[in-house]
């Protein structure tokens, strides 16, 4: 579906494919964690993830299983499997501002994070119209970026291909060039544009291979119409 699709650009949840491992099966020390408290506004739902890998940020994915004695938990709650999202994962609803990670290893060791502080973000309220053929500039309505920081907007349709997606890590950015080229594949029409803004770093505890925790915020969706 088109619109969860938009997750790639950290925009949310993502259905992985990749081949689940057990971390009983692999070493304490190739363990990298990847940790997400992601508020969508749309929905009013906080989605809290976190997956793990053997190997590295692009390894294998793995399971917590009750049979190798490890567990991830947040805020105190251990947090069950779930496949959709390829990692450990709670639904909480209403906004979460912050939290705490404790992932616990197969030999009792503990890796406590707390997810950084995040920013909200938000369309102009003029914004309705998005023009193929010239290059534009969406202005969002939220403070610049700091470091650590980047947006990510989508605009798509139910068909598959006639999308298109922008992004900035721009240190003091506030605005987003949206180029022809980019633009090109674009149906005309009725379109709807999503927009997420996410406070990324590094684990502060976590294995030899490290790790990613972060904040993302998406705004309300913007109903666009795309024209020539």
């Amino acid at each position: 579906m088109k619109k969860v699709f938009f997750a790639i650009l950290a925009l949310g949840m993502i259905f992985t494919s990749c081949k689940k491992e057990d971390l009983s099966d692999g070493s304490q020390n190739k363990v990298y964690s990847d940790y997400e408290l992601f508020y969508n506004h749309n929905e009013d739902k906080t989605h809290v993830v976190a997956r793990f890998r053997f190997g590295g940020s692009t390894g294998t994915l793995m399971e917590l299983t009750d049979t190798s004695g490890a567990s991830v938990s947040f805020n105190g709650e251990t947090l069950p499997y779930n496949i959709w999202y390829g990692g450990h994962h709670k639904e909480y609803g209403g906004q979460l501002d912050g939290g705490t990670f404790v992932y616990t290893n197969t030999n009792g060791v503990m890796y406590t994070n707390t997810v950084p502080t995040g920013e909200v973000i938000a369309f102009q309220p003029e914004f309705d119209t998005i023009t193929k053929g010239v290059v534009e500039s969406l202005i969002w309505n939220g403070a610049a970026l700091s470091s650590n920081q980047h947006v990510g907007v989508f605009v798509g349709s139910w068909t598959w291909g006639e999308d298109a997606s922008f992004w900035t890590t721009d240190y003091g950015a506030t605005e987003i060039v949206m180029g022809i080229t980019q633009k090109s594949d674009l149906a005309l029409g009725s379109s709807t544009v999503y927009m997420d803004r996410s406070t990324v770093h590094d684990v502060a505890q976590g294995t030899p291979e490290g790790g990613r925790i972060r904040y993302k915020y998406r705004c309300t969706n913007a109903a666009v119409v795309v024209v020539e």
